[in-house]
């Protein structure tokens, strides 16, 4: 599972103008384009941003159910980005981020 720190590696890595060599389409055995793999690109960007927001947001809650709706939310990007990632791990051939 993921942690804080590969979520920042990937956004200092590849958010800002990092680039991946060719990409295949896992199902349909085709290339990524580059339009496409700037898009996921950058829907990785904002569900990490959104991870991290959220779990800082949870640590900052005393209220419990706060919390809960945080570190809830903060799962649920995770989960997003986590999918993203291995989309991309199986169209590289899991050569990974």
């Amino acid at each position: 599972m993921p942690t804080g720190t590969q979520y920042q590696s990937y956004r200092q890595d590849n958010c800002c103008g990092g680039t991946y060599q060719h990409s295949q389409n896992a199902s349909s055995g085709g290339q990524i384009g580059t339009k496409d793999l700037s898009i996921i690109q950058d829907e990785m960007h904002s569900e990490a941003l959104l991870y991290k927001k959220c779990a800082v947001y949870a640590g900052y809650f005393s209220d419990g159910q706060l919390k809960n709706v945080a570190s809830t939310a903060a799962e649920h990007h995770r989960s997003h980005f986590e999918t993203l990632n291995n989309y991309l791990n199986s169209a590289n051939g899991g050569a990974g981020i």
